[in-house]
């Protein structure tokens, strides 16, 4: 499909790879549906998706055709990593122990803050005991 459309517009292979900037092979390994040749087979469907639309050949009857002649060399669709879930027990002790950090560092800060506020009102009498 795509040597015919190539030849109708009267391009010549050179032409093709130097346009689409491919590995001078390329273009005679897409023709002869020889995907396993490519340096990544499975990219097979973007070069042919990518040839189709130079050549301005309809993309889903070319999709299905590639689908047709490519079988599993395409692969499944892109594999999607799933996190663990997470138990429900696990959950609750991450929240209590956040629970646990934030009241310490709230504690911890009064506690500072209340220790520096005694210092400045010793510092204040001592100031003023100096005075006088």
């Amino acid at each position: 499909m795509l040597r015919r459309a190539r030849e109708a517009r009267k391009l010549s292979p050179e032409e093709v790879t130097r346009r689409m900037n491919w590995l001078p092979c390329y273009v005679g390994i897409i023709e002869r549906d020889d995907y396993a040749a490519l340096r990544r087979p499975t990219f097979a469907r973007g070069y042919v998706r990518a040839y189709g639309k130079l050549l301005e050949v309809p993309e889903g009857p070319l999709m299905a055709a590639f689908d047709e002649v490519a079988g599993e060399l395409a692969g499944p669709g892109p594999v999607r990593r799933v996190a663990p879930a997470r138990s429900a027990r696990h959950t609750q002790l991450l929240q209590i122990a956040v629970g646990i950090v934030l009241l310490a560092m709230l504690v911890a800060g009064l506690w500072w803050w209340r220790g520096s506020a005694t210092q400045s009102v010793v510092a204040l009498d001592w100031v003023n005991t100096v005075k006088v």
